[in-house]
């Protein structure tokens, strides 16, 4: 398995990020990295979509676990690998929520693939945080 998480600490409620996370046409804005996303179905468990990541055809993802306001798993099945997207939301004491984005790449491949690809997925997990918490604190 290769993994890769990064987390930060903002001044927004959960549910302040949670609306952007369900705005699923608003992705690409917080996300560099995509073009896009397009859900075939609401926001919940078992929905699938397309995700386009700049300058990549696109890939179907599931929604594999979704609790409003705390967290979403999405998993795309790439052949030899499983690359499982885990966001999760934490809200503070003192008002503030830690967000966390985990990327995990599993599957017979994943020990060759992982170190090949998990880098390039993930570079862009710090700045999509910052954005997100930008964003959600306008």
């Amino acid at each position: 398995m290769w993994e890769y998480e990064h987390s930060a600490t903002a001044e927004v409620t959960a549910e302040a990020v949670w609306k952007l996370y369900v705005d699923t046409a608003s992705w690409s804005i917080w996300d560099t990295g995509i073009v896009g996303l397009a859900l075939d179905g609401p926001f919940v468990p078992g929905t699938t979509g397309k995700l386009t990541p700049k300058g990549q055809d696109p890939v179907i993802i599931t929604l594999v676990e979704v609790e409003e306001n705390r967290s979403f798993i999405d998993e795309a099945n790439l052949g030899g690998i499983v690359l499982r997207a885990i966001h999760r939301l934490e809200p503070l004491a003192d008002g503030r929520t830690r967000i966390t984005h985990r990327i995990e790449i599993t599957g017979p491949a994943a020990d060759t693939l992982g170190p090949q690809i998990g880098p390039a997925v993930t570079a862009g997990v710090p700045e999509t945080i910052a954005t997100l918490a930008r964003l959600a604190s306008a």
